[in-house]
């Protein structure tokens, strides 16, 4: 069988759900790895602290988890690990530029430049290190402007300024680093020495874009493989963000036609090249806009709590009704991946493997 590494964090959590196990959002691993060995995988959990970076990883396929804690310190070591993987000529699922772009908007904002040149113009991002760098930046564009710290979900850190005053009052509250002794020294040298060139006590990176008008609320489209799944999300309550509203549904599209959001969603899917990967689309009334994309650890409500999905068949969309089994779902996309990209696979066992805490398994399109 081929080896394949499943890296779990420090509380044995891998990915996440809609749903809890022993009090945690996390796949069944007993579930995903049973499905694996029954594509011909062999499945070894790890830790990432037991990980031995000295074995012969070359080419082996890794799937791993990411964190979402404030101040990224733990994803901090997960990235030194995942990178030293990729150089040690691993198969890392997804790559690491896709981790680095995990909770943190700034890389992910670097990345749509590169990839999506066309969407990046129309918001005119620009991403600051320090307030300073903001302070001295004349932004060209109309007002108002949408704010965002690197990390953050559900719209946590997102503010809108209607015009330069509110932008940089609320950038320098977005920014601050506190550290009452950096402060205190800095404060010191100031007053000490005239030609002291000041440090930054607000280094918090951020980004600055423009705020498409007239939008009550985007769509969440997930990718997982061949299936895509939908839901349209409103906008809070006077708000303008509809991350972290609570508001879906799943059946209407407010007047956008479904199968031009599915398109749109498979070509910049497509330009990605995961097997999973979650979009927040906007659409203007003219254009479709990609707010957000996350390639790894993301939620799956949009997934979980579906009647069905939505697949391409002979060059058009057909809807397949079905009750989502995430981890089914998750690892018909892994495998499906590793079959075109990835090492040769044996064919599937047409006997399932037995997990030890799981319900039974479904079958799969392998």
């Amino acid at each position: 069988m081929t080896r394949i590494l499943i890296l779990t964090d420090y509380r044995g959590t891998f990915y996440s759900t809609a749903r809890t196990k022993h009090g945690l959002c996390t796949m069944d691993l007993d579930k995903v790895t049973a499905y694996l060995r029954r594509a011909g995988l062999e499945p070894e959990v790890v830790r990432f602290a037991d990980l031995d970076l000295s074995d012969s990883l070359h080419g082996v396929p890794v799937l791993y988890t990411s964190s979402e804690d404030r101040g990224l310190h733990y994803k901090s070591w997960i990235e030194d690990l995942v990178l030293a993987l990729e150089t040690a000529g691993a198969h890392i699922i997804p790559g690491y530029r896709y981790l680095r772009a995990h909770h943190n908007k700034v890389m992910m904002e670097a990345l749509r430049a590169q990839l999506f040149p066309q969407d990046a113009r129309r918001l005119g991002t620009r991403t600051f290190g320090t307030f300073e760098e903001l302070a001295a930046t004349e932004l060209d564009g109309p007002w108002p402007k949408v704010l965002k710290a690197a990390y953050g979900a559900g719209s946590q850190f997102v503010a809108r300024a209607a015009d330069r005053h509110e932008l940089l009052r609320t950038a320098r509250a977005l920014s601050h680093t506190p550290d009452r002794g950096e402060a205190v020294r800095e404060h010191g040298r100031r007053l000490l020495r005239r030609d002291h060139h000041a440090r930054s006590l607000h280094r918090q990176k951020f980004l600055v874009q423009a705020m498409v008008p007239g939008l009550t609320g985007d769509f969440k489209v997930l990718r997982m493989g061949e299936r895509y799944y939908t839901l349209y999300r409103r906008n809070r309550p006077g708000d303008f963000r509809a991350s972290g509203s609570g508001d879906f549904d799943f059946h209407d599209m407010a007047g956008v036609d479904r199968e031009a959001l599915l398109d749109y969603a498979e070509r910049v899917s497509d330009i990605l090249g995961t097997p999973l990967t979650s979009l927040d689309i906007g659409y203007d009334g003219a254009d479709f806009h990609l707010f957000e994309f996350q390639c790894v650890h993301f939620g799956t409500v949009t997934a979980e709590n579906s009647t069905g999905y939505h697949i391409r068949v002979g060059g058009q969309w057909r809807h397949v009704e079905e009750e989502c089994d995430i981890e089914a779902v998750f690892c018909e996309a892994i495998v499906g991946h590793l079959r075109r990209s990835g090492p040769a696979l044996p064919r599937p066992s047409q006997q399932a493997a037995t997990p030890t805490r799981s319900a039974t398994l479904r079958p799969l399109n392998y």
